[in-house]
């Protein structure tokens, strides 16, 4: 579902089209007309713990049975999706931007403006650093 969620979201800003693309580590090719870029999707749903605030974690490993952090040579993007009915929203980030195996996002960050704003970021990062 995650994937559908992030792939509806990319194609909603209008500014690429996207792929579903059922690999080990890439779930969705985005593209326009001149480069592509693989996406990892990562989902979770509210994370509640006693007297803390709700967030949501994403498990952003790699590997079975050792997990290691995914470098930029995996893929260019995760999109983080909140999968909850009520917010079913996405944070892009570029796999280089983020060093650590989990990643916990408060759901007040998943609006449409951080959608929209966090993908033309890492769109712009990660043609950075191709260059």
């Amino acid at each position: 579902m995650g994937e559908y969620i992030a792939a509806a979201a990319i194609l909603s800003i209008g500014t690429h089209k996207v792929a579903l693309a059922q690999q080990d580590h890439i779930d969705l090719v985005a593209f326009d007309a001149d480069f592509f870029y693989k996406v990892q999707v990562k989902a979770a749903t509210l994370h509640k713990r006693p007297h803390r605030h709700q967030s949501y974690q994403f498990q952003l490993g790699r590997g079975n049975k050792v997990k290691r952090i995914p470098t930029e040579k995996d893929f260019d993007i995760y999109a983080l999706v909140a999968g909850d009915p009520s917010h079913r929203r996405c944070l892009f980030l570029p796999t280089k931007s983020v060093p650590q195996l989990t990643k916990r996002v408060s759901p007040a960050r998943f609006t449409v403006e951080a959608e929209v704003d966090s993908w033309h970021k890492a769109i712009n990062y990660v043609l950075e650093m191709r260059k």
